[in-house]
């Protein structure tokens, strides 16, 4: 509500050029450049999950612009990046029965004071009308984190992280598992493998952004 009636007393800006417009959080321009970035896209034969998408390379100044949003208090950056993925939403037909984000330890909650997924995920609900929850999928375990890691540090330092809570709202559900950035996907590998563990049906994983290991810093 209360983002609706600052919508009234100030008028919209991009958020990610930051000029006038009249559309959701993202001005045309800029989404139509974003929709010409590289993506990535998976169906993979040995994973939990179903189906990735991966919105845009991590660089660039979209790259400084995540770093902002994961670090530093940026939170207005979700809504562009919910719009992002909603594009991708649209162009490969992807729906769900239940949106969930990725969680972070009560730990990192607590020293960054939110879930830069969950953030996205409130607004892409929004966009799609498909309710999310973000107390489902839970994360137990205050490990390292995984931009400190090599591939095959990160597989073992999410083994055993995460928990369900409420299983009964995930059976037989196709769920779109929402990550800020995929390196090597053994996080969204671990969550897929738990949900699936305890019913779920489908699981497509968005994500805002891909990072190749070896060449991209986080």
């Amino acid at each position: 509500m209360l983002e609706e009636i600052l919508d009234l007393l100030f008028p919209r800006k991009c958020v990610f050029c930051n000029d006038k417009i009249n559309e959701r959080y993202t001005c045309r321009k800029c989404l139509n450049i974003i929709e010409y970035y590289r993506e990535r896209i998976e169906i993979p034969v040995d994973a939990y999950y179903d189906k990735l998408i991966c919105a845009i390379k991590y660089n660039g100044k979209l790259r400084n612009q995540m770093l902002k949003f994961k670090f530093y208090f940026a939170k207005y950056y979700a809504k562009g990046f919910a719009e992002i993925l909603y594009k991708k939403m649209v162009k490969y037909d992807v729906s769900a029965d239940l949106i969930i984000p990725v969680p972070i330890s009560r730990n990192r909650y607590r020293e960054r004071g939110y879930n830069q997924s969950e953030l996205i995920v409130k607004y892409l609900s929004k966009i799609t009308k498909i309710n999310y929850n973000k107390d489902i999928l839970i994360k137990e375990k205050n490990n390292v984190r995984q931009s400190k890691l090599t591939e095959n540090q990160r597989k073992e330092n999410v083994k055993n992280a995460y928990s369900i809570k409420n299983a009964e709202a995930i059976i037989e559900k196709n769920i779109i598992l929402v990550d800020d950035i995929c390196t090597t996907g053994s996080t969204i590998n671990e969550c897929s493998k738990i949900l699936k563990k305890f019913g779920a049906n489908r699981i497509i994983v968005l994500a805002v952004m891909y990072s190749n290991l070896r060449k991209d810093k986080l």
